[in-house]
């Protein structure tokens, strides 16, 4: 945790000769008491050697209750579109809270997963759950509204709609009164920096403003899995640094389970995500 949060300097009681190398590999300055060769603690037991410090961040996190996203499953899945197999017997595990890229070329499938994953699209074999519910059941679209879909921003409709509106749809379902629903919606917008364009026409908006509109929308309905279709489509330089930086505290603060298609290798390289690649209709 010293090493996640930036201690560049402390002084410890008591220190393992696990967490010196730590320590000194991230190059943090340390003074201590006490030494001895491990911690008699169950966690220091179950963190790996091999694991980053980010996979022990999220570790920790897991053992503290603080993931807040499910877990994903496709299962033996294949998937028709217009007589063609897209997706043929693919099989994905996410555990509550991972992030996962799936890159590939044009017309692979990617966004057809996706759909897929919000019960857009059938399948014609294979299972498909989110958390405890399978995609397509009443169970399901009782609890639909805890996945949600931040879209290719490429839609040209002009329809008078504010930015606020448009992140107040994530509770549209929801019965509550007007002034919980405008607290949701500006506490949402406030994380996601967009809450000065709160009565902004939607379509007047730059790309890099409709991504963050777009999570505060996410957000708002208290979305548990996300799922991300060519995020930097429409986006310039500062854009895609702007939604890495957001994808980042998104990440550190909330852990939902996220889902990405893109082909912008340059980029998502940059999130430093574990990727698999959609290729005849399977994830390798």
């Amino acid at each position: 945790m010293i090493v996640r949060i930036g201690i560049t300097k402390c002084h410890i009681e008591l220190i393992s000769r696990r967490a010196m190398s730590v320590f000194e590999k991230a190059g943090v300055t340390y003074s201590y008491d006490h030494m001895t060769e491990q911690i008699d603690c169950r966690t220091e037991y179950l963190i790996g050697d091999d694991m980053s410090v980010e996979d022990a961040w999220f570790f920790l996190r897991k053992r503290a209750g603080r993931v807040e996203g499910v877990s994903v499953r496709m299962e033996d899945v294949s998937v028709a579109v217009d007589s063609r197999i897209v997706l043929r017997e693919l099989n994905l595990l996410l555990s509550a809270g991972e992030q996962l890229v799936i890159h590939g070329s044009n017309g692979v499938g990617k966004t057809t997963l996706l759909r897929s994953l919000l019960g857009l699209v059938t399948p014609i074999s294979g299972v498909i759950q989110i958390g405890d519910f399978r995609v397509g059941t009443k169970e399901w679209m009782y609890n639909r509204i805890h996945t949600a879909y931040v879209h290719q921003e490429n839609i040209k409709n002009t329809f008078p709609v504010s930015a606020g509106e448009v992140v107040s749809i994530g509770l549209a379902v929801s019965k509550i009164p007007s002034s919980e629903l405008r607290y949701h919606v500006e506490i949402a917008m406030r994380r996601t920096g967009c809450f000065h364009l709160l009565k902004r026409s939607y379509h007047s908006l730059s790309g890099g403003e409709k991504q963050r509109v777009s999570l505060a929308r996410c957000l708002c309905q208290h979305a548990k899995v996300l799922l991300f279709d060519e995020p930097t489509s429409f986006l310039d330089r500062e854009g895609k640094d702007d939604l890495i930086a957001l994808l980042r505290e998104l990440c550190n603060n909330e852990t939902p389970t996220i889902l990405m298609v893109s082909h912008d290798m340059a980029w998502i390289e940059q999130l430093a995500w574990k990727m698999k690649e959609l290729k005849g209709g399977r994830l390798c």
